[in-house]
């Protein structure tokens, strides 16, 4: 016997659509489910078609050429774009001369583009020098310390004429310092 692949899913789609029609509470379920998917396909649709909508007006409104009007009515200079007046806003921006703290001057010859890159300079510099100082004070320090530290052992060797165990440390390091600031006198037989 052969197995119809075909008629065995129409059977079984006939039996499930017999059960849905005939159960109202899962049909009224499968109905809004299905309204509820429909829904979200539309607002997925509609929102993405919306979004390529406004894009394109936005972009054709940056475009679209328009002239100048003065306040009678009349056509001032050549036609322009939104585009290219934003261009030359923001080029005269930057290309407008600052005094030292940034503001608008007609008297001094650095651009504001200029000045916000020399601040950015000397902020890094600023900082950089900073930590210059920082790294020159902390080896300084070490350098002290080390020497206060071998001037002291010299002072308290020449004081104290006790060959101490910190004395034989540094002979062991192969140092000829004994930290003694005068000739010891040689010890008398039988003392």
């Amino acid at each position: 016997m052969e197995l119809n692949q075909e008629r065995i899913e129409a059977a079984i789609v006939a039996e499930v659509a017999d059960r849905i029609i005939g159960e109202d509470e899962l049909f009224s379920r499968v109905r809004s489910a299905v309204e509820t998917r429909i829904d979200k396909l539309f607002k997925d649709s509609a929102d993405a078609q919306i979004r390529a909508a406004i894009d394109k007006a936005i972009t054709d409104g940056f475009e679209r050429e328009y002239t100048r009007v003065n306040s009678w009515g009349e056509r001032e200079g050549a036609p322009t774009t939104i585009r290219k007046e934003l261009e030359k806003v923001i080029g005269d921006y930057w290309n407008q001369n600052v005094d030292s703290n940034g503001k608008p001057s007609s008297y001094a010859k650095l651009t504001r583009a200029e000045w916000v890159m020399a601040r950015m300079v000397a902020d890094d510099f600023e900082g950089q020098m900073k930590q210059h100082v920082v790294n020159v004070g902390g080896a300084l320090k070490d350098q002290l310390r080390l020497s206060l530290h071998g001037t002291i052992n010299e002072l308290v060797s020449g004081v104290f004429k006790v060959n101490s165990a910190g004395d034989r440390e540094i002979k062991k390091q192969g140092s000829n310092r004994t930290g003694s600031a005068i000739i010891d006198p040689p010890a008398a037989p039988g003392a």
